[in-house]
C-alpha cells in the first residue's frame, strides 16, 4: 500500500493544485457577484472534493441535529484538514490564527470566504474579534471555532480556551460540539496532523502518500449558550460533550505548561 501511495503522490499533488488554483478563482473573480446561499453551496461542493482528491473518506459517525445549523461550531483541532471537513457539511466562517494568512495558496483561498482572524495573545484584538463574531452571528452565519488554541495529534484533547465564548453568550447562540478524528483501518492515525515545526508542503506530502484515510465526524447535542452566566463554564461543558464523543482525556493544565516549556 505505501508503494502505490508513493506513485500516485506526484498526481494527487498536481490535481491538488488545479484544485486550489480553480478554487481561488471562484473565490476571487465570482463569489462578489453571488448570494451567500450560492457560494456556500461551491464552499461544500469544492471542500468534499479537496477531501477526495487527497483520498480522505468522510465518516459522518453521528450528524447534526438540524441543519442549516446557526450559531457556533466548536470543535477539537488536529489539522488543516478539519476546516475542510466541516465545511463538507456545512460551510463555516471559522475564527483562525492570524497565521493562516501567510499559508501557500490555501491561506488567500479560506480568507476569500470569510474567515475570521485573531491574534493569540493579543487581548485588544481579542475585544475586535467578538465583535466580528457578534456582526457574523446577527447575518445568521454559522461561525467555527478551534478552542484550543492550537492543533494535536489527535490522542488527547487540550483545555478549551474561554475568551471567544463570551459573544455566544451575549447572544443567546445555540453551540454545535464537534469532534474529528482520523483513522486508517479502524486504528487512529497520525497522516493528517499538523503539529509541531510541519511545513504545509511536508503535511501536503504526507497526505498524498497516504492511502485509505478517514475522517471520522461526531456531532454531539446543541448546548444552548443562554443557559450559562459565565464563559468558562460554557467553554468546560463544551469540552466535555467533544471528550465524551471521541473517547479522549482532556490534558492537565499543568501538563500542557510542562509540554510548553519542554520539560
Amino acid at each position: 500500500m505505501q508503494v502505490l501511495g508513493w506513485l500516485i503522490a506526484p498526481l494527487r499533488l498536481v490535481v491538488l493544485l488545479v484544485h486550489i488554483l480553480v478554487g481561488l478563482l471562484l473565490t476571487l473573480l465570482f463569489f462578489r457577484f453571488m448570494p451567500w446561499s450560492a457560494r456556500q453551496s461551491i464552499i461544500r461542493i469544492w471542500s468534499r472534493v479537496l477531501l477526495m482528491v487527497l483520498g480522505v473518506r468522510l465518516n459522518v459517525v453521528s450528524a447534526p441535529v438540524c441543519l442549516p445549523m446557526r450559531g457556533m461550531l466548536v470543535s477539537n483541532h488536529t489539522s488543516w484538514v478539519d476546516i475542510f471537513v466541516a465545511n463538507s457539511i456545512q460551510p463555516t466562517r471559522f475564527i483562525a490564527k492570524s497565521e493562516i494568512k501567510k499559508w501557500p495558496l490555501l491561506g488567500t483561498l479560506v480568507s476569500s470566504v470569510g474567515t475570521l482572524y485573531v491574534e493569540r495573545g493579543n487581548r485588544h484584538m481579542i475585544s475586535k474579534t467578538n465583535k466580528e463574531i457578534t456582526h457574523a452571528a446577527e447575518n445568521g452565519d454559522l461561525i467555527g471555532l478551534y478552542a484550543e488554541g492550537t492543533t494535536t495529534d489527535g490522542t488527547y484533547l487540550l483545555p478549551f480556551k474561554s475568551n471567544l465564548f463570551q459573544p455566544a453568550i451575549d447572544n443567546a447562540l445555540h453551540i454545535y460540539p464537534l469532534g474529528v478524528t482520523y483513522s486508517k483501518g479502524g486504528r487512529h492515525s497520525n497522516v493528517a496532523s499538523y503539529i509541531g515545526d510541519m511545513s504545509m508542503l511536508g503535511s501536503f506530502w504526507q497526505l498524498a502518500t497516504s492511502i485509505g484515510l478517514t475522517a471520522n465526524v461526531h456531532y454531539c447535542p446543541i448546548i444552548p449558550a443562554a443557559q450559562f452566566s459565565h464563559r468558562q463554564e460554557l467553554a468546560t461543558a463544551t469540552q466535555e460533550a467533544v471528550s465524551r464523543a471521541l473517547g479522549l482525556d482532556v490534558m492537565a493544565a499543568e501538563t500542557v505548561a510542562q509540554v510548553l516549556r519542554g520539560v
